[in-house]
């Protein structure tokens, strides 16, 4: 995992990327847009001239030549060992090569790179969760989730992209 410290500038870049309201389909309505543009501009930053701005739906990035979607997600706590990180099922059919799971400290100003996932493996090996399921891989969790999804545990997850 590694820990990214977020500068004022990248916080600056992270609201012009996306000014819009709500992206179609957005379970938290909209909310998650700046931390969704921040977790792209910090592994956009982290992998510098390897790594090349798309902003497509399929795709956020490109990685060594590897189409890369990043999945955000902000949190109040620093990503632990416990924790899944999930796709929902309406983005399955996205045309990208990896994942790349970041977490924002809810205060935006710290991230982590979490991990990464090939798409094919991340479904082969993800449990499949239903909306309003609750989180039952934490004793005495009370967390529900928020969409039909498929989860993967953080140390199911690869540190960087193998290719």
């Amino acid at each position: 995992m590694i820990k990214i410290k977020i500068s004022d500038e990248q916080r600056a870049r992270g609201k012009e990327l996306y000014e819009f309201n709500v992206l179609k389909g957005s379970v938290t309505k909209g909310e998650g847009n700046e931390v969704g543009a921040l977790g792209e501009i910090i592994v956009m930053d982290y992998y510098g001239d390897k790594a090349e701005y798309v902003g497509d739906y399929d795709y956020d990035l490109i990685i060594k030549n590897k189409k890369v979607d990043v999945k955000t997600k902000k949190q109040n706590v620093p990503p632990q060992l416990h924790h899944t990180y999930n796709i929902f099922s309406y983005n399955t059919k996205q045309k990208c090569d990896w994942y790349c799971f970041v977490v924002i400290h809810k205060s935006l100003r710290t991230g982590w790179i979490v991990g990464w996932k090939n798409k094919e493996e991340f479904f082969k090996e993800a449990t499949f969760r239903r909306e309003g399921e609750v989180d039952d891989t934490i004793k005495g969790c009370e967390w529900k989730f928020k969409g039909d999804c498929y989860c993967l545990k953080i140390t199911d997850l690869d540190l960087h992209n193998k290719e």
